[in-house]
């Protein structure tokens, strides 16, 4: 991963951690997904186009990714 640096006036900042608070993601994370949504597809990976379109409503998914994907262990 590539580390860069951006601006944004206070009120965007605000309003960017508050919906990744909202989300339970970090203001990285927020980032990425929104920088995400405006670039093209990886057209060697067709499956990627629909990463991130399906949520659980679960925003501590992230941490208990195998009980989502594969169910939880007996």
């Amino acid at each position: 991963m590539i580390r860069t640096q951006i601006s944004l006036n206070e009120r965007e900042y605000e309003l960017a951690k508050a919906q990744a608070r909202r989300l339970g993601i970090s203001l990285a994370e927020l980032m990425r997904r929104a920088i995400r949504d405006v670039l093209p597809a990886d057209d060697s990976k067709p499956w990627m186009r629909y990463a991130g379109f399906i949520e659980s409503g679960n925003t501590r998914s992230s941490r208990t990714i195998d009980d989502i994907v594969y169910g939880p262990k007996d």
